[in-house]
């Protein structure tokens, strides 16, 4: 699906406008790593791109073209009609001019030093780092999950994908804007808004590799950290969240990220897999297993279903709240659906 990236962040993101001129660039790239030094062509220019790129093969490319690591992407600014994206890459060996930010030309100083100063901190937490870090190392063991593991043993049966097909139907409305804020490599809430012709589908999750893993046509795929980003308020007529609390470190972060997809929608719905440790058998094993041991999963703050409840009943006292269960193969699943008391 082509878009306009300009379009798409100008819509749906608070950027800064600069004053700075790029000779007529549509999009224009700061690749950086962590010791922010910066990588520029020949030229000493910033790779740059068309406006309909699109962002995943874009990465891909250049990372093959230029020996890059790219690990994360985010919208940084405008200037004047050229829109900047950071692309933050592990430190590496690349044909790239690699400079430090002190001895940047003096056209970008202005532009290093906003990038700088706002977003140094950004994608530096430690839950967020060990999730980066897992899902760069253990990609294959995804891979394997995905192509195997789902196909042969924990098949769409097993897993009642039909029945929560149907259920994610009849809850998500009819509406033309949905997020997913941790898509990771889920796509059933893709499927539903696609049938039910939503005009914008996006897929956020702050690891790259489980975007590119199931990358769907029909999405705009955005890499935001939860916990600090430019969304818009309420800029989504719906937020589609599952599985994703238990990946936070603690409940200060899970009431963050209940606080962001509050204030980014209209309407939520969060589905959340009961602490496997409570419900036992089957659950437990996978958990322990195939989740956390062969997989890496870093998920460690899981949650009763009292607890779940309590949380969402604290963060959304001021709107209607619906609750729901499911349970498959995986263990028993708490679906809470969110909307204004006048609906």
């Amino acid at each position: 699906m082509s878009h306009s990236l300009i379009n798409f962040y100008k819509n749906k993101y608070n950027l800064k406008k600069l004053k700075l001129d790029f000779n007529n660039k549509k999009v224009i790239y700061l690749i950086y790593d962590e010791k922010y030094y910066y990588y520029l062509d020949k030229n000493d220019d910033f790779i740059s791109s068309s406006d309909d790129e699109i962002l995943l093969d874009f990465i891909k490319k250049i990372n093959k073209k230029y020996n890059l690591q790219i690990c994360n992407y985010y919208p940084v600014c405008f200037c004047n009609n050229t829109l900047v994206i950071a692309l933050r890459t592990i430190e590496c060996s690349s044909s790239l001019k690699k400079i430090n930010y002190k001895n940047m030309p003096e056209k970008y100083k202005k532009l290093i030093a906003y990038h700088r100063e706002k977003y140094k901190t950004s994608f530096l937490s430690l839950n967020v780092k060990k999730e980066i870090e897992m899902s760069q190392k253990y990609i294959k063991r995804y891979r394997f999950h995905e192509r195997i593991i789902k196909k042969y043993f924990l098949t769409p049966e097993r897993r009642k994908k039909k029945e929560y097909e149907d259920l994610l139907t009849t809850l998500i409305p009819n509406e033309k804007s949905i997020i997913d804020v941790s898509c990771g490599d889920s796509s059933d809430v893709f499927k539903v808004a696609k049938d039910k012709k939503f005009k914008e589908i996006i897929g956020n999750d702050i690891c790259i590799n489980y975007l590119d893993l199931k990358k769907n046509n029909n999405v705009i795929y955005t890499n935001d950290d939860i916990e600090r980003n430019d969304i818009k308020d309420k800029i989504y007529d719906v937020a589609y969240c599952k599985n994703t609390l238990h990946h936070m470190n603690n409940i200060s972060n899970i009431n963050n990220l209940l606080q962001f997809i509050k204030r980014i929608s209209n309407e939520i719905i969060i589905v959340e897999i009961i602490n496997p440790k409570i419900q036992g058998g089957l659950p437990k094993f996978l958990n322990k297993y195939l989740y956390t041991r062969f997989l890496k999963d870093a998920g460690t703050c899981y949650l009763s279903e009292s607890e779940f409840k309590t949380l969402i009943n604290n963060n959304f006292n001021d709107e209607k709240i619906r609750y729901y269960t499911f349970e498959n193969i995986l263990g028993k699943y708490v679906i809470v659906k969110i909307s204004s008391k006048g609906e």
